[in-house]
């Protein structure tokens, strides 16, 4: 039977139960000063004084279960196989396993570390069975190591490199798409130190001549190299090549410039060996995106399992949300939120989802002009490309614990299967609006209109200008036309107009329907569309309009209709 060691279960005090992927990664988010790093630190602790404890009251973690595989004889064959099987000790006349140095110091006796495996003792065996890898030792010599006794397998992973060409050389070409430049081994000294660059030569065997001596004389050293190249090799080295059975990386986008952090986890999401179980605390949407990423391209030939846990702190208060690992699977399954910036939501106190990036830079800019001297609201501005599958990624985003709303246009009622949907996905009923919403429907659908001919004809010429000969209309100006030959209807004039154009029990009803609607996070735009909030810029093509608001400096003189409603949405975001 093969030895194998992972956490089924990670309980914390707040009572969320988190089960990691027992092949994949586990990545927590959460704001700034949430205590991401805290829980990692615990979560290592808690495995290294399984199963009595070591009396200390923890902030997060309460408790764990550990699930582990193999007999005394199998551990010991894994453990051969990396360079770790027992040394006898010639004074005490019995056999050890050596401890964490690479070196034949004496560790455990054989039969108190076999004791303690069969047993689940796992405090005293821990340090070969977990890895955590800390922002403050980053930057330390990890990857030097030293030639060894090669009548035993390697135990450091540059001496897996050092031995293994088609290892060293994989290792090197991941190196070389993050910085340039591949990664050389100098297997002619008895120190094994990684190196930049090529010697342009082949390795020829021992001893090395002149030239390819002078060659490797000249390549400078990784150690000797910037903070972000070190900090990406150790990790990638210690995750990678022979990881142990549960990898912990704390901040792991630290020294790295966005598009390294964002190679760094697609290759940690693509590359680590199976199984090993991998645990991120990090603060960079970038590094996370490239998680996705990688974790998408192996859903198409060997999956491994993501799952997402944000916390939070407020005051002595914390919190934890999970997303599982089958709803992430969901948004890697959906291009629309996998290749948006959504996850970026993970990292904030509060997300407003709008249709268009358009109405994300309006609405930025409107919660800017209002912003007084006080705190600084953590709250970012989301889009998804349309209508669609706003309900859709709140739902997520609250499943992860952030307080989200929506912003729409007023025609978001208009698809009563879209609303129906998104009522159920944010804890609303549909008989709670039904009635009103058959008001209002009633009164909309009776405004259909056809416009006259001669109208219509005399729009078009404007439309088209004085073309001549072979001219051919722009996209903009058959976009106009194409809006200008449908039928208007009782909708369209509401989203130019606004609830104000409707009369009697359908205004009744529409403000009713909005208050609703409201309380669930979804606030619809109540005079029609996002260009109505200006009418002083004629409307036409949302780039233009947005253009000459900013320009004219509209945006920094908000209406008194805006600045309500723009402070209802974060008064709810503050609130839930």
């Amino acid at each position: 039977m093969a030895v194998s060691f992972h956490l089924t279960e990670l309980r914390l005090n707040e009572g969320t139960i988190i089960e990691p992927p027992l092949d994949g990664m586990t990545v927590f988010t959460g704001p700034n000063n949430s205590g991401k790093s805290a829980l990692l630190r615990e979560l290592v602790a808690a495995i290294h004084h399984h199963p009595h404890g070591n009396g200390q009251q923890a902030h997060w973690v309460n408790s764990i279960q550990i699930q582990q595989s193999g007999d005394g004889e199998d551990l010991l064959a894994w453990l051969k196989e990396r360079g770790r099987e027992p040394r006898f000790n010639h004074s005490s006349g019995r056999s050890f396993i050596p401890g964490l140095s690479d070196h034949d110091q004496p560790g455990m006796d054989i039969d108190q570390f076999l004791s303690a495996w069969v047993n689940g003792l796992v405090n005293s065996i821990s340090y070969l069975l977990v890895n955590d890898q800390w922002t403050e030792q980053r930057l330390g010599n990890q990857t030097d190591s030293h030639v060894w006794d090669q009548s035993r397998p390697p135990s450091h992973p540059s001496q897996l490199l050092w031995e293994d060409k088609e290892a060293h050389l994989k290792f090197s070409d991941l190196f070389e798409r993050a910085f340039g430049q591949p990664i050389a081994i100098n297997r002619y000294t008895p120190q094994i130190r990684l190196q930049i660059g090529s010697t342009g030569m082949e390795d020829t065997a021992p001893p090395a001549g002149p030239q390819l001596r002078e060659a490797y004389a000249a390549l400078p050293l990784l150690q000797e190299q910037g903070d972000g190249m070190r900090a990406f090799t150790n990790i990638l080295l210690h995750t990678l090549v022979r990881p142990a059975p549960i990898i912990v990386i704390d901040e792991p986008e630290a020294f790295l410039h966005p598009p390294q952090a964002r190679l760094l986890g697609r290759y940690l999401a693509l590359h680590t060996p199976s199984p090993c179980q991998v645990f991120v605390a990090t603060h960079s949407v970038d590094f996370l995106n490239g998680v996705l990423e990688g974790n998408a391209l192996l859903r198409k030939a060997s999956p491994k399992d993501l799952s997402l846990a944000r916390i939070s702190r407020t005051d002595n208060e914390i919190s934890a949300k999970t997303l599982n690992a089958e709803s992430v699977r969901d948004i890697l399954d959906t291009p629309l939120l996998r290749h948006s910036n959504i996850v970026s939501g993970l990292f904030h106190d509060g997300v407003i989802l709008c249709e268009a990036e358009g109405d994300c830079h309006f609405y930025a800019a409107t919660i800017d002009a209002l912003r007084t001297s006080g705190q600084h609201e953590n709250v970012t501005l989301l889009h998804v490309n349309g209508k669609s599958r706003l309900a859709d990624a709140a739902h997520k985003l609250r499943a992860c614990g952030i307080p989200t709303a929506i912003t729409a246009d007023l025609d978001y009622l208009n698809d009563e299967g879209k609303l129906k949907e998104a009522l159920m996905l944010l804890g609303g009923n549909w008989q709670d609006i039904e009635a009103d919403m058959d008001c209002l429907r009633k009164q909309v659908s009776s405004s259909v209109t056809a416009r006259p001919a001669a109208e219509v004809k005399k729009e078009i010429a404007t439309i088209i200008g004085n073309a001549r000969g072979r001219e051919t209309l722009s996209k903009f100006q058959m976009e106009q036309i194409t809006e200008l030959l449908k039928t208007a209807d009782g909708w369209k004039s509401l989203k130019v107009a606004g609830i104000s154009a409707l009369t009697g029990d359908a205004h009744g009803a529409a403000k009713r329907v909005l208050e609703y609607l409201a309380r669930l996070g979804v606030f619809l735009v109540p005079v029609g569309e996002l260009e109505c909030w200006v009418r002083e810029v004629p409307s036409g093509r949302k780039s233009a309009w947005l253009t000459r608001v900013f320009e004219e400096g509209h945006h920094e003189r908000p209406s008194a209709e805006l600045r309500d409603f723009t402070n209802a949405t974060i008064t709810y975001l503050s609130a839930v």
